[in-house]
């Protein structure tokens, strides 16, 4: 009972500091910069390059989907759109929602859609949050060592880091032995997620390699869009910027609409090479644009019909 009531408080507390944080950020900004400010570099940016960059962004999510409908064929097979559905509207919930509040719809969805029980897509859901979090960190690791004195060990360690997945799975049995019967939140969060891997190797490859074209199509876009607001900066900087700002996503403490820790991550990179100010400015309309994605992607969700149930 007391252990429930605990979780309860700190769940609450977690919300609410969440909260503080937006109307700091916001406050924050207006003080130092002014909201005018921070959003007049959209005066000077094309239709096109919007619909082309909103295009590439709502591709980034049908990958996504694509990687779901293929790891759940017995309840998927057949219902793409509806499929498709779920995964946008999870993805704003994700993105709009505090203290990472969003992830509970995906099992809730999941469950709604297609009958699929709570534990079994929690576990799977977890197993795509590690490939997400693999990946992202793949693409941070790289850019941050070749640009040190230790740039000569970029190459062995990022093949060192891309073999990680692979040898979860070819020792998923041996870990899960391991981690049986420990209580410690990573060892818990190990356990599902092991319970989480594909049941064959060329299912594996497949989530694998479907997480990576998701990847690549977003980072990739978010750096191209980047660079409309701060030009004159090299591809590993903008590439960086892009990849930490997506990485604050797994900070325990997520305001609503991941406002003021995306910047944070954003800037943190750039603001090396450019004014404080400037990246401020890039990294709130890099922001907006990101939420501004997955809220249309929610509509298109919103407008595809679900399936009748038989």
């Amino acid at each position: 009972m007391m252990t429930e009531q605990s979780n309860i408080s700190g769940q609450r507390w977690h919300l609410a500091l969440s909260w503080l944080v937006l109307v700091l950020f916001m406050a924050g900004v207006q003080y130092w910069i002014g909201w005018q400010s921070v959003l007049t570099p959209w005066a000077g940016f094309s239709w096109t390059q919007g619909v082309i960059a909103l295009a590439l962004l709502i591709l980034s999510y049908a990958l996504r989907a694509w990687r779901m409908y293929d790891y759940f064929p017995q309840f998927l097979s057949g219902q793409w759109l509806q499929t498709w559905r779920l995964m946008l509207i999870h993805n704003a919930m994700n993105n709009v929602l505090p203290a990472r509040m969003g992830e509970l719809s995906f099992p809730v969805l999941m469950r709604r859609y297609f009958g699929v029980g709570y534990a079994h897509s929690v576990s799977s859901l977890l197993w795509f949050r590690a490939l997400d979090l693999h990946t992202i960190l793949a693409f941070a690791v790289f850019p941050l060592m070749i640009s040190t004195r230790l740039r000569v060990l970029a190459w062995p360690l990022l093949f060192i880091w891309m073999s990680l997945p692979i040898w979860a799975y070819l020792l998923r049995n041996q870990l899960g032995v391991r981690l049986a019967g420990k209580d410690g939140g990573f060892s818990v969060f190990m356990q599902k997620a092991l319970h989480g891997l594909p049941n064959s190797w060329w299912a594996f490859w497949r989530s694998w390699a479907m997480t990576w074209a998701n990847w690549v199509v977003k980072l990739l876009t978010l750096a191209w869009l980047l660079s409309q607001f701060v030009p004159d900066v090299n591809w590993n900087l903008l590439l960086t910027s892009v990849v930490t700002g997506e990485l604050t996503s797994v900070l325990p403490i997520h305001a609503p609409g991941g406002f003021g820790t995306y910047e944070a991550g954003v800037i943190a990179p750039l603001s090396r090479m450019v004014d404080a100010k400037v990246a401020l400015t890039a990294a709130v309309n890099l922001h907006l644009f990101v939420l501004g994605a997955s809220l249309i992607g929610a509509l298109i969700g919103w407008l595809i019909p679900l399936k009748a149930k038989t």
